[in-house]
């Protein structure tokens, strides 16, 4: 289980999260949604314990996280079979990952070569390769087209089964095709 209580944070004196209290399955769907600026990213990355300058508690009872960044975070001196197997050396799920996201084919490519919706699905192949429990995604499927968005989201319903998903969107068609519970901000 992953259980949010009283989660506050400021950034300087402007408050983006407020007593903010949840309580999520240990596996499933949520999808956070909300207006620029009241705390979506934040909430991931206090979840992920990227950012521990927070007040309330979390208990994470010792869940693996992977994350697909809002920015797609690679290492651009490497190519896109290296970037996918940077988190985990199993070449083959490497490869399987690059396919469920439609890059079979490119992974000797060179970062500088792809369009920035190739580089999105580098990046959430490069989660789906991780070792996890709970899978974050800040804003996943920006810049991808949209018949190959429904492709990863029909993979990430599967993954849902056995993993809990919290992704951070601002369409809201997203949420409803991933019949994702909606948590607003």
């Amino acid at each position: 289980m992953l259980k949010l209580k009283s989660i506050t944070k400021d950034y300087d004196k402007k408050r983006v999260l407020d007593d903010f209290s949840h309580t999520f399955d240990d596996y499933g769907i949520y999808a956070v949604i909300g207006e620029s600026g009241k705390g979506k990213t934040t909430l991931l990355n206090i979840i992920a314990g990227l950012d521990k300058d927070f007040t309330g508690e979390i208990e994470k009872e010792n869940r693996k996280f992977s994350m697909v960044f809002q920015e797609d975070r690679l290492l651009p001196g490497l190519n896109v079979i290296k970037n996918v197997m940077f988190v985990n050396k199993d070449k083959e799920k490497a490869l399987n990952a690059l396919e469920i996201v439609g890059l079979k084919g490119e992974e000797n490519s060179r970062l500088s070569s792809l369009s920035g919706g190739m580089l999105r699905r580098v990046s959430i192949a490069r989660a789906l390769c991780a070792d996890y429990d709970v899978l974050l995604m800040d804003e996943p499927f920006s810049s991808i087209d949209k018949e190959r968005k429904t492709s990863i989201m029909d993979v990430i319903k599967i993954i849902s089964k056995n993993h809990l998903v919290i992704f951070v969107t601002h369409d809201i068609s997203e949420a409803e095709y991933l019949k994702a519970t909606v948590i607003r901000l």
